[in-house]
């Protein structure tokens, strides 16, 4: 009976994954944007990225003539010469004027992840305290954790989407945030990732086979599958460019 489906529970399984996918995303672009705050950045968040500038930047002269001159054209190819000479002068100035700081650049990024795993132990904290390993039914606030821990499988995820890219397609220019720490700290742009993604790999395991009870466990697993990958296909072409267009 432990691989029959439950439809009621396979129906909120998958809602929760489904606004989990959505909410983990945003909070991870809000731990960058936490960090580039502090840090005195103003920041802007979209449906799945996170930018920062020094303030002022987006009001100065030569930013606002930089972008008119790119507000209309698709690609470098497009520019004459002498927009090509403008927007290399204006680069120039504008780089002087506002230096990047890769310190700043590497706690901005580190930001993201760190927030998606602290979200994970919180989850795991709640669990350990509640002792929810001896309970036969469980309640919301055990849901509520169970998911909180899984935000590490955003690790797992980027990790196994990365590696699927490059032995299908021979993609090596990630720009994963874990990526740009492994190359930061001068390891190989691999180690944060893989290293992420066993943490992650551990975490859900346990969290899954140790945790859920058996009675939900299948109809949990098949939930995940579905609510995730509706909710990263819902948000990211539909619902994010939506709301933040």
């Amino acid at each position: 009976m432990l691989y029959v489906i439950n439809k009621k529970y396979f129906l909120l399984f998958s809602l929760g994954f489904f606004l989990a996918t959505i909410i983990g995303t945003q909070t991870h672009e809000l731990g960058h944007i936490a960090v580039a705050k502090s840090l005195g950045y103003e920041t802007t968040l979209s449906y799945g990225s996170m930018s920062h500038n020094y303030k002022g930047f987006a009001e100065d002269e030569d930013v606002i003539a930089w972008r008119n001159i790119f507000k209309n054209i698709k690609s470098d190819e497009e520019l004459t010469q002498s927009q090509k000479e403008e927007t290399g002068r204006l680069y120039k100035k504008i780089k002087e004027k506002y230096p990047i700081n890769e310190k700043h650049n590497f706690y901005v990024t580190l930001g993201g992840p760190a927030q998606t795993i602290l979200t994970c132990f919180i989850g795991l904290f709640i669990l350990a305290y509640r002792n929810t390993n001896r309970q036969e039914n469980f309640k919301f606030v055990d849901w509520l954790a169970v998911f909180m821990s899984l935000f590490i499988l955003r690790e797992v995820f980027n990790t196994v989407m990365a590696g699927g890219s490059y032995f299908i397609n021979g993609t090596n220019n990630f720009r994963g945030d874990e990526f740009g720490i492994s190359i930061y700290l001068g390891f190989s742009k691999w180690t944060i990732p893989i290293m992420t993604a066993i943490l992650g790999a551990i975490i859900a395991s346990f969290v899954i086979f140790m945790i859920v009870p058996k009675k939900y466990r299948f109809t949990f697993m098949l939930a995940g599958f579905f609510g995730s990958i509706l909710g990263f296909v819902m948000w990211f072409n539909y619902l994010g460019p939506w709301l933040f267009s």
